[in-house]
């Protein structure tokens, strides 16, 4: 019975490794990692406890957010640009929120309340430019929904 330790190579599952020759080879995992698609959405929102409760909520939280900074832009705008004013706050604000503030806190105000966070089957968080992808993919589905009406 031997004490010995295992080989180094033995217990890694990828890296460089030096074998007999000396020459650093590349060890590659033996089962390929699984990918998932690109156009895959990330999930509703999850709390830990695997809960989806509060999803709905949590948007109408956002979208009033959302819609009060547009409005309060609208109301402090001077002359007949008021409007424009607003509707670009809105929409900053809607971007600003769904991109950048949820890249960097994993989660918006609406979803904060609820403890949810926005991410992937596997774990993982959507990008910043994912994010801008789903949110174009939202404002491009307004305007499909009104498109569809008779």
């Amino acid at each position: 019975m031997s004490n010995a330790a295992p080989p180094r190579h033995a217990t890694r599952k990828r890296g460089y490794e030096r074998y007999a020759d000396e020459q650093p080879t590349f060890d590659a995992p033996e089962t390929p990692e699984s990918r998932r698609p690109k156009d895959e959405f990330p999930l509703t929102g999850r709390t830990s406890s695997g809960d989806e409760t509060g999803v709905v909520p949590a948007f109408l939280i956002d979208m009033a957010l959302h819609a009060a900074i547009g409005v309060t832009a609208w109301y402090l705008a001077p002359g007949t640009t008021a409007v424009l004013y607003g509707i670009l706050a809105w929409l900053g604000a809607s971007f600003l929120h769904r991109t950048v503030i949820q890249n960097l806190t994993r989660t918006t105000i609406g979803k904060c309340r609820y403890g949810l966070r926005l991410r992937y089957a596997d774990g993982t968080y959507p990008s910043t430019w994912q994010l801008i992808g789903h949110w174009l993919r939202g404002g491009w589905s307004c305007f499909d929904l009104f498109g569809s009406a008779p």
